[in-house]
């Protein structure tokens, strides 16, 4: 494990720089370092969770086939496939033990929470000169994670399908990423 993390916090600090300004994240410090904190926690836990998995085995090819079903539910049952709301209540307890699902969620409570992106007329969709009795109702706006979504307020929206009401869960999925 620590021969491991000089080439571990390398992967980390390149990967991370380049996903994290490719895909124009908030452009402040706080929030950067808390995806790296994040990311790099998860990296750890993930690979412990692998390095078990490969303790426990004889071979090489007695590991794959439980590390390709554990992989597979982290997966899943992180919270982006398959919102937590909409699994099946027999599964649904995967999410729950599941450290990326907490990372994902203080990671989706560090890039949205308070933030508001504006959609005008210009944006809605259908748009054209056909389109001007419709009612706000009947349009969507383009603007991904925009504030006008059929009249609701899809932040809010989006942060009660995940349960991101309170930015206390970003230190509750820091403890619980890295200790499980």
């Amino acid at each position: 494990m620590i021969c491991d993390m000089p080439n571990k916090i390398g992967t980390a600090t390149v990967f991370n720089l380049a996903l994290y300004f490719m895909t124009n994240l908030r452009r402040t410090p706080g929030h950067f370092f808390i995806f790296y904190l994040f990311t790099f926690m998860c990296t750890l836990t993930i690979s412990m969770y692998f390095r078990s998995i490969g303790a426990l085995s004889r071979t090489l090819s007695q590991a794959m086939a439980p590390a390709a079903i554990f992989i597979l539910a982290l997966v899943i049952y992180t919270g982006f496939a398959i919102p937590t709301s909409y699994m099946h209540p027999w599964f649904r307890w995967l999410s729950y033990i599941n450290p990326v699902s907490y990372g994902f969620s203080s990671l989706m409570i560090n890039e949205f929470h308070d933030r508001k992106i504006p959609c005008s007329a210009a944006m809605f969709v259908p748009a054209g000169p056909t389109y001007l009795n419709i009612t706000p109702e009947e349009r969507i706006c383009s603007t991904t994670v925009s504030t006008s979504w059929l009249g609701v307020d899809f932040l809010q929206t989006f942060e009660t399908h995940f349960r991101l009401m309170h930015s206390q869960y970003i230190q509750r999925g820091l403890h619980i990423s890295t200790f499980s």
